[in-house]
């Protein structure tokens, strides 16, 4: 199941927000979409392009989408500017659990 984060981190360069989410939930592929997700391993976030979620491996996964960004570079400035909010949140950097605690398990999809 997908979920997105109610505070979605988006790049300046996203456009239509509610058009990405629809795209990403009925499986519409986008050329420039990455997405930041939070992690089902030991990691914290990760990065990947939407393209991934064609694979059925990830329509098995309970995904949480924090993020989208339209290049893997804006990507990487968006997980750093979580971080930074999470350290003046929390004073530390677990952004993994900083967002799952504030994550809305509400129907946001």
């Amino acid at each position: 199941m997908i979920k997105f984060y109610n505070n979605l981190y988006v790049s300046d360069s996203v456009k239509n927000v509610n058009k990405i989410k629809w795209k990403i939930r009925t499986g519409r592929g986008q050329l420039n979409i990455f997405l930041i997700i939070i992690s089902n391993s030991s990691d914290q976030l990760e990065c990947i392009h939407n393209a991934l979620l064609k694979q059925p491996i990830y329509r098995k996964l309970d995904l949480k989408i924090v993020g989208f960004a339209t290049s893997y570079d804006e990507s990487l400035l968006l997980i750093q500017k979580i971080l930074e909010d999470v350290w003046k949140e929390t004073g530390n950097a677990d952004m993994k659990d900083y967002l799952l605690r504030h994550f809305s398990y509400r129907s946001n999809q």
